[in-house]
């Protein structure tokens, strides 16, 4: 049961990643940037670059380096909860008997 706990951890996960539309917001507004998943460091530059002038593209670029945490944590988390939930199967098999 603990694995399938892992997976729909992996579902949260995938849902911050597809949240992150931080070179499409870039984009938007007329920045070129090559890679489609762009590196926090990345991120952080041009909201240094926006000083004062766009507002609310700062707010955005701020909540989808938020969103690209929230992705790592939970994609670091269901890798746990699977590793878990394997040894746990092995020590104490329960999924065997839904099936």
């Amino acid at each position: 049961m603990v694995i399938l706990g892992a997976v729909f951890v992996f579902i949260i996960a995938v849902v911050f990643r597809l949240l992150d539309n931080s070179a499409g917001l870039l984009i938007a507004n007329g920045i070129s940037v090559s890679p489609f998943y762009l590196p926090a460091n990345t991120i952080k530059m041009e909201i240094e670059k926006l000083e004062g002038s766009n507002n609310t593209l700062k707010r955005k670029l701020q909540r989808n380096l938020m969103y690209q945490k929230l992705h790592k944590i939970f994609t670091v988390l269901s890798i746990l909860t699977l590793v878990i939930g394997v040894v746990y199967e092995i020590y104490n098999p329960q999924l065997i008997h839904l099936f």
